[in-house]
């Protein structure tokens, strides 16, 4: 006998059929229920079950530029198969995709990533997005090389990534040290192509903000340069293709791509949570599938900087000093209430005289509760104590555990 409950099941099933080039898009609410796809040779069905309450749309599309993103594909892949001859072999395509906020960015550079991973390529992943921070937290960047395709929910498999703190959640608050950070992780990233020729020969795909004018369009030509980009995607902003077209040299081939019509424009409220979301994942999983640990770390036994000192009048400065010095400046925080719920980036330095500034970090720490009267701080983290350095950098980026 059918229940109350298979009724509204079947009442919540449909069935799409997609004809030739084109695509079936869902947008659903942030608290919506996860959407259950059943695909078939011709026919793609969609199990949305107890789904009653929450707000979604589902609809097919003719006008989709997939088939320009395949083009794209193909060429880089052309490019590699010239950059990995037997006698000789190359630099692949260093590909950069720039574009306002929410223009799908991070979605064809996974795109990208996978198609090239699927031809049986290792290209690196570089995110420069900030805000996001999907190879670490938001507030860093990093490269991370990709050998496998990305699973539908988590991603991409995030062993031995290379991760630098920024601590901000935009380049605004320190130009300086985005460039400064762009320029290391390039050096790393081609010194470590030398030793692995056939990371070098895919190449690498590159993730940016979605500020493209002033400070944002200064910092995306200095990344570029760095890390000798010689294809440019440019999403959906002509302006910004004519400009770029303008300051790069000839061999940089500049290509302009429309943005898919299924991207959903996101409210600030939405990006925060986003980034709430990634601090919770690291820690605990996508799936709340990890256990971190929360233990006591003494404050003598850790030295806590951050990177950036206040801005002061020109008149109070050093002789000979700048202002722009002082934003790659190192600064001792003393320990306060402050630190409470602050994410800190744990510095792979294992002295003073390396430069934290520059040296990646090895992992990052929630720092839970402070207690001034014991002089201890308890942290979550995603490794138990001891900490593998005692090197640790503040952020601005706060997380807030209920769990």
């Amino acid at each position: 006998m059918e229940t109350d409950q298979d009724k509204s099941q079947n009442d919540e099933r449909q069935q799409w059929k997609l004809e030739k080039d084109s695509e079936l898009r869902i947008e659903i609410t942030d608290d919506s229920k996860p959407v259950n796809i059943m695909v078939s040779k011709f026919i793609l069905f969609i199990e949305a079950y107890f789904m009653i309450k929450s707000q979604r749309k589902i609809y097919t599309s003719k006008e989709t530029p997939m088939v320009m993103y395949l083009n794209l594909h193909m060429a880089l892949e052309q490019m590699r198969e010239k950059a990995d001859k037997p006698d000789k072999q190359d630099l692949g395509p260093r590909v950069m995709v720039v574009g306002p906020t929410d223009v799908g960015k991070s979605t064809l550079c996974h795109l990208l990533l996978n198609y090239a991973v699927r031809m049986g390529r290792r290209p690196v992943y570089i995110d420069l997005d900030v805000g996001q921070g999907t190879i670490g937290v938001p507030g860093s960047m990093g490269a991370l090389l990709i050998e496998r395709p990305a699973d539908i929910e988590e991603g991409f498999s995030l062993q031995a990534p290379l991760v630098y703190c920024f601590g901000h959640t935009s380049p605004s608050n320190n130009e300086k040290l985005y460039n400064k950070i762009s320029s290391t992780l390039a050096d790393v990233v081609f010194q470590r192509f030398e030793k692995n020729k056939k990371a070098m020969t895919s190449g690498f795909v590159i993730n940016t903000c979605g500020w493209v004018t002033g400070l944002g369009y200064r910092i995306l030509v200095h990344a570029a340069k760095e890390l000798k980009v010689n294809v440019i995607v440019v999403l959906d902003q002509e302006r910004l293709y004519n400009d770029l077209k303008k300051q790069c040299s000839d061999d940089v081939q500049i290509v302009h791509l429309p943005k898919s019509g299924g991207v959903v424009v996101r409210s600030k409220e939405t990006r925060r949570n986003t980034r709430d979301d990634r601090v919770r994942s690291y820690f605990y999983g996508h799936q709340g599938n990890l256990y971190p640990h929360s233990f006591e770390v003494k404050l003598a036994d850790v030295k806590i900087f951050k990177i950036g000192a206040p801005i002061v009048p020109d008149s109070c400065l050093p002789l000979g000093m700048e202002q722009s010095d002082n934003q790659t400046k190192l600064v001792s925080v003393v320990p306060s209430h402050d630190l409470k719920h602050c994410v800190l980036a744990v510095s792979a330095a294992e002295s003073l005289e390396e430069d934290l500034v520059t040296t990646n970090v090895v992992g990052f720490l929630v720092v839970n509760n402070i207690d001034l009267d014991r002089q201890v701080m308890v942290v979550l983290s995603p490794a138990p104590r001891p900490l593998p350095r005692k090197f640790l950098i503040q952020t601005e980026v706060r997380f807030m555990d209920f769990k």
